[in-house]
């Protein structure tokens, strides 16, 4: 998972809230390109799957990355994706906060041809969902290559660890009123 920071949406309850301010150093890429094919080329990764903060708001840059990977020799890696973003409204270029550049929607197109699948959606805390790899019934898991079958996808995990100290951090999809 590479996490991208940044993200204007605002759901309610974000679950990230550590992803949302557009801050941190930037990078043209390069270490992650060189990690991700020593993982993969070690045989302990098929892909990699985008999430944040929100990457579509970061498109053009999230584009050039996944050409690098494949231009490095990332030819078999898998690509995924988590946005807050509906198909529809990447299909019609509405998800950068710097619209009106006018390729919005040739980016999102360039994008998809790279992607085994995406889920699609804001969260939505008052829409539990227990199917894989959604967190909210409003969210949809969209499959753009016969890469995966959305059974390959398995049951959704939540692991909860306690630190010495007593701090508590929950990770995985916790579904609202269940407990793991």
């Amino acid at each position: 998972m590479l996490w991208l920071q940044g993200c204007s949406l605002g759901c309610p309850s974000c679950w990230n809230q550590a992803a949302l301010p557009f801050r941190g150093t930037p990078t043209d890429g390069q270490e992650i390109v060189e990690r991700v094919l020593a993982l993969q080329h070690a045989g302990m990764i098929e892909g990699l799957t985008f999430s944040g903060g929100e990457p579509m708001q970061q498109a053009p840059t999230l584009l050039g990355l996944i050409e690098r990977l494949r231009d490095s020799g990332g030819v078999d890696l898998s690509f995924g994706m988590f946005t807050g973003y509906t198909l529809g409204e990447v299909e019609r270029g509405r998800y950068s906060m710097f619209e009106g550049r006018g390729d919005e929607a040739s980016i999102w197109r360039a994008i998809r041809c790279h992607l085994d699948f995406a889920v699609m959606g804001r969260y939505n805390v008052n829409a539990p969902a227990n199917l894989p790899l959604r967190t909210s019934r409003n969210q949809r898991l969209h499959l753009f290559s016969g890469r995966y079958r959305e059974s390959d996808f398995g049951e959704q995990i939540v692991e909860i660890s306690i630190a010495g100290n007593g701090n508590a951090k929950v990770t995985g999809f916790p579904v609202l009123g269940e407990l793991p």
